[in-house]
């Protein structure tokens, strides 16, 4: 997977912007649904803690999706997809759901002196 390029969102006039106004912005909501799935993937793969949807007004800005939303997130693409028909996608998404809630397991290693250390991996 060749990395992503963050799209860039524009507002205008950003001061006055509301969270209403963005729940009715038809190509936002739009461009949220395409770049969810990509950006929780890449953000995935990469061991990210965040996974940035897109850039606001080219100013440095960016909407990040924190890890503990991707599932939720990728569900309701999910559910975009089904109404949508594209079960290929559904299918794919899923996936990635079960990949994201894969249990961490715990590596032990006995060291010389008898003690043992733990540490967390992903299991992939």
């Amino acid at each position: 997977m060749s990395k992503r390029q963050i799209p860039k969102a524009f507002f205008e006039p950003l001061e006055d912007i509301r969270a209403s106004d963005l729940l009715d912005n038809e190509p936002l909501l739009d461009m949220i649904k395409k770049e969810t799935p990509s950006a929780i993937e890449e953000a995935f793969k990469a061991k990210k803690t965040f996974a940035t949807l897109f850039e606001i007004n080219g100013l440095d800005l960016y909407l990040d999706l924190p890890k503990h939303y991707w599932v939720p997130a990728l569900e309701a693409c999910i559910r975009f997809m089904i109404e949508k028909e594209d079960f290929e996608s559904c299918v794919h998404l899923r996936n990635l759901v079960e990949e994201i809630q894969k249990p961490i397991k715990k590596i032990t290693k006995n060291k010389r002196n008898g003690t043992v250390a733990e540490r967390d991996t992903d299991s992939n």
